[in-house]
């Protein structure tokens, strides 16, 4: 499971994930279901409201994983 995976459950949802950012919830499902990552401007924010049980480290390491992957 990804970060942006885990941090969203501990949000309480793609839709409150959305609404803490001022977007529809279509977006959130393409960070978890299609990017597999969430857009480096949200990544603090992300980490806040996850009270740091998600890091700043594991979600930018979401990116790694799938430069990797682009790389295979």
């Amino acid at each position: 499971m990804s970060a942006i995976e885990r941090a969203v459950e501990i949000i309480g949802g793609q839709t409150e994930t959305a609404k803490s950012f001022g977007l529809k919830q279509g977006h959130v499902w393409h960070w978890v279901n299609t990017n597999r990552q969430a857009p480096a401007k949200y990544i603090p924010r992300i980490s806040e409201l996850t009270n740091g049980e998600i890091s700043v480290n594991d979600l930018l390491a979401d990116h790694q994983k799938s430069k990797k992957e682009d790389a295979a």
